[in-house]
């Protein structure tokens, strides 16, 4: 089955949450991509894990029951892009092996993820040797930058490809390609649709389940959104208009949308920002709607969102408290109604509304599509 949409969600509790409050009429439509968060700083140091024998075994077992959590009886993608190709447990087996398993036994229907741009390594080979041979998984072969540079070279680019294809043993069918343009900020959108055709064009002589397209368009600091405190602004979802326009030009074509949500790629978890600014990102038609308050070490400090919340409730954006989870916050939080959540929490909050507004912006956009092509025959 061809997913509608496909998140690339940090493995956190703001974007779990976000999936068990998803409601099951977009939840069936996704196959996200949860990327495992790495095992050091203030996670590693962390007192539960302190006095144990295998601390990374015990950290990626606890991720594993999260996601399971939400996401038991579906299926998704892994990646364990955040560590070394090489990483293993404290008993020498290597974490994506390990993940994958413990989601299995779980009941969550785990696919993998091959990062393109790793694939020399040895160990990480050994990961995926055989991994098509007798399951119904999809393979995931994510191209990312060093890919990108590969397709001047298309002869090198494909034989390489092809040499995961066949150290994996998966057949064409069940093999879907992740084209990751990560943070978008350097890039145009000419230049996204330049070098997705130039993909498109080298991987013509296979025969693909379906060809995906990433990227994040949101920045990694709140002022490169909207300047100024206490106001609006909005930034504009390369990602978005990159998909349409291939999606319109090539239709006979499976494209299929991937973004990373409301988090830009590059944003750093494990450091606390003591001077953040009150936020909401609010996921609109091709755009992101930003409602930037101040620091939240000022007077309001989180009492803040009641103001930032009626901003979004009182705009001609705003699809209503029952379009998800997170718009029936907003509007409970604009009638100062309830708490108004902590860093957590807003995650949540601002990715269930983009998890269920992308869905319904693609579907509509596809069927629109559809009826365009057939007007033309």
């Amino acid at each position: 089955m061809i997913p509608t949409y496909i998140p690339i969600l940090k493995g956190k509790k703001g974007e779990f949450d976000a999936l068990k409050h998803t409601n099951p009429s977009t939840a069936e439509r996704l196959k996200p991509l949860f990327e495992v968060p790495a095992f050091a700083g203030s996670i590693a140091e962390s007192k539960r894990f302190q006095d144990l024998a295998q601390p990374t075994v015990a950290f990626l077992n606890e991720l594993a029951v999260k996601m399971a959590n939400v996401w038991e009886g579906r299926r998704c993608f892994v990646d364990a892009r955040h560590w070394a190709p090489n990483a293993t447990l404290e008993n020498g087996e290597h974490v994506l092996s390990y993940v994958h398993s413990r989601l299995a036994s779980l009941g969550v229907l785990s696919n993998p993820v091959v990062n393109y741009d790793v694939w020399d390594d040895p160990e990480y080979q050994e990961v995926f040797k055989d991994a098509g041979v007798g399951n119904d998984a999809t393979l995931c072969i994510r191209l990312q930058s060093d890919a990108m540079e590969d397709l001047d070279d298309p002869e090198y680019f494909m034989e390489r490809l092809e040499e995961i294809i066949a150290s994996t043993a998966f057949e064409e069918a069940r093999i879907c390609v992740l084209i990751d343009f990560g943070d978008t900020a350097p890039l145009s959108v000419i230049d996204m649709q330049a070098e997705v055709e130039k993909c498109l064009a080298a991987l013509s002589r296979w025969r693909f389940a379906y060809i995906a397209i990433a990227g994040s368009s949101i920045p990694t600091l709140i002022n490169d959104a909207v300047e100024e405190i206490n106001s609006t602004g909005f930034v504009t979802r390369k990602e978005m208009l990159t998909w349409k326009a291939l999606k319109k030009a090539y239709p006979s074509k499976n494209l299929v949308f991937s973004d990373y949500a409301i988090r830009n790629p590059n944003a750093v978890d494990d450091v606390p920002a003591t001077h953040a600014n009150g936020k909401i990102r609010y996921t609109i038609t091709n755009q992101f709607f930003v409602v930037r308050g101040h620091s939240m070490q000022l007077h309001d400090k989180g009492k803040q969102y009641h103001r930032l919340s009626a901003v979004v409730a009182n705009s001609s954006h705003f699809l209503g408290r029952n379009f998800s989870y997170g718009d029936e916050h907003i509007y409970c939080c604009a009638k100062g109604e309830g708490g108004c959540g902590n860093p957590t929490t807003r995650i949540t909050i601002d990715t269930t509304h983009h998890l269920r507004a992308v869905t319904t912006e693609v579907l509509e956009f596809t069927v629109a599509t559809a009826k365009d092509v057939e007007k033309s025959r």
